[in-house]
């Protein structure tokens, strides 16, 4: 018999609850869109949320910080119909740009009238782990004292002085290309720096390009500045990625840049059973 499989309990179990309770934005407008825009939920630092050419499946996996496999039960339309939201709360809740995800729960529950209820299930997963025996962090990971809970206080100009800087507001994320010469040619990479973060949070942040559940068994507590630069990779196996051959993969950049290692486990994670789920009311 094979020994049970590790059970991770998190802060989604407790924060779904799909109740209309707990905080929600004073304003929301939805609307259907038909676009080819690229898809993007957005938490801002001025208390507003904005979602652009979005599914309501996407609405969800973010608001729960899930990836496709832990939704279960999900009609068809959720993938196919697509929406823009504007919405706003004041004064802005302290804690930076995530302190909003509790306020889109609540829209989905108020507005797409959903209703659903957490489950546990054994899941293919990477668990995120030290890739070194002595514990020891790469070179682009630094501890922080950042407070986020300041975030709610600062000004516009302050956080574009932080964007001319390099570095996002506290529990944000830059993400950018830019082209390095290799061997072949220039090559394109994309670079994330990710400040004030937590090891559960940066697990929660890597899901959406392994897709698949990350779980941070680090141990590690605390906030951490963030950064680390890869060359994305195709799915296909024999197909080259575009970005070019020179540059690291994301699993290769954590355990260099960070010390840090993705493990492929099968792990009783959460997942998000749909009883119900409704077209969104008008605005």
């Amino acid at each position: 018999m094979r020994p049970p499989l590790p059970v991770v309990v998190c802060g989604f179990l407790a924060a779904s609850t799909l109740a209309a309770q707990g905080p929600a934005f004073d304003v929301a407008s939805i609307k259907p869109v038909q676009s080819d825009q690229q898809e993007n939920v957005q938490p801002t630092p001025f208390g507003r949320l904005t979602a652009r050419n979005a599914t309501p499946k996407s609405l969800i996996l973010r608001a729960h910080g899930l990836v496709d496999a832990q939704i279960i039960g999900a009609p068809a339309w959720l993938n196919e119909e697509r929406y823009d939201i504007d919405a706003r709360v004041a004064p802005t809740p302290p804690g930076g740009p995530e302190a909003l995800i509790p306020h889109l729960r609540a829209l989905l529950v108020d507005r797409f009238k959903l209703k659903a209820h957490p489950e546990m299930r054994e899941l293919p997963a990477y668990a995120l782990t030290f890739a070194r025996r002595d514990r020891q962090l790469g070179p682009l990971i630094r501890p922080t004292e950042t407070d986020c809970t300041r975030a709610s206080t600062l000004t516009q100009d302050e956080v574009r002085a932080a964007v001319r800087d390099g570095w996002p507001q506290c529990g944000m994320t830059f993400g950018v290309n830019f082209t390095t010469t290799g061997p072949n040619g220039n090559n394109v990479k994309m670079r994330f720096r990710r400040s004030g973060f937590t090891m559960e949070a940066l697990a929660t942040a890597l899901q959406t390009t392994v897709d698949r559940p990350v779980v941070d068994q680090t141990g590690l507590s605390g906030r951490f500045d963030v950064e680390y630069s890869y060359s994305p990779q195709p799915n296909t196996p024999g197909v080259e990625s575009v970005f070019g051959p020179d540059a690291p993969q994301l699993f290769v950049a954590l355990e260099e840049q960070l010390g840090l290692k993705l493990e492929s486990r099968r792990l009783t994670v959460p997942v998000l059973v749909i009883d119900s789920i409704e077209r969104p009311s008008e605005n």
